[in-house]
């Protein structure tokens, strides 16, 4: 399903005051604690890193494959292709295990150990000759509105790491910060309408991101 998805950049002054509007107004995400959690993504992109520019250079379709996981857990691992227009967004995803990152690393063309849907993306990745690219990182405060389908998370702590499957495991390796501590992204996704009052909750002095973490983070290992 297509959605919306509008990114901004806050200081951790407006963060701590929209976060605290947000646990008044709207529901904490289930997963994590009150809402809270990190998340590790390993991003592919081919030998022209097509994936990087398509971005950069402002076209008007983009597309990225990626595995996340969450907390440091193997325990629930996602394959995701996304796909970007403007400020919409449709994602596709399925489950995969931790051994088996290794083949989409590989690129191997047998690829019957993956589910249905993690095999069909796996072949796209395979077809277009991707590659690990970057480790992206950082903690999110995610919320929800119970009456629609908007979310609302708030990411901070960026930073990016070598493209190695290990380190969407260890949260103790360090890795290079991309944004300085004062910055926190913002993003807003919903699905036709955003409700009024969320608009009022977030209503703060700062301007929109037009660049998305994965760029921002593979800059550092160009």
């Amino acid at each position: 399903m297509a959605r919306h998805e509008e990114k901004y950049i806050i200081s951790y002054a407006q963060y701590v005051l929209l976060k605290q509007r947000a646990m008044l107004a709207l529901t904490p995400d289930s997963h994590g604690t009150e809402g809270s959690y990190t998340i590790a993504s390993l991003y592919y992109d081919d030998p022209q890193d097509t994936a990087l520019d398509e971005k950069r250079d402002g076209l008007a379709l983009h597309r990225k494959f990626r595995v996340r996981a969450y907390d440091g857990s193997d325990r629930f691992i996602k394959l995701e292709r996304k796909d970007k227009q403007g400020i919409m967004t449709v994602k596709w995803a399925a489950p995969i295990r931790r051994e088996q990152i290794g083949m989409l690393t590989r690129g191997e063309t047998d690829l019957q150990q993956l589910s249905g849907d993690a095999r069909a993306l796996a072949a796209q990745m395979a077809a277009t000759g991707l590659a690990p690219a970057v480790v992206v990182r950082y903690k999110r405060d995610a919320f929800y509105h119970a009456g629609s389908d908007l979310r609302l998370t708030f990411d901070r702590e960026l930073q990016a790491l070598p493209p190695d499957a290990d380190a969407l495991f260890d949260l103790a390796l360090p890795g290079i910060p991309v944004l300085d501590g004062n910055s926190v992204i913002m993003e807003i996704k919903y699905g036709s309408r955003i409700p009024g009052f969320v608009r009022r909750l977030t209503a703060v002095n700062c301007r929109q991101l037009s660049v998305s973490k994965y760029a921002l983070c593979r800059e550092m290992y160009r």
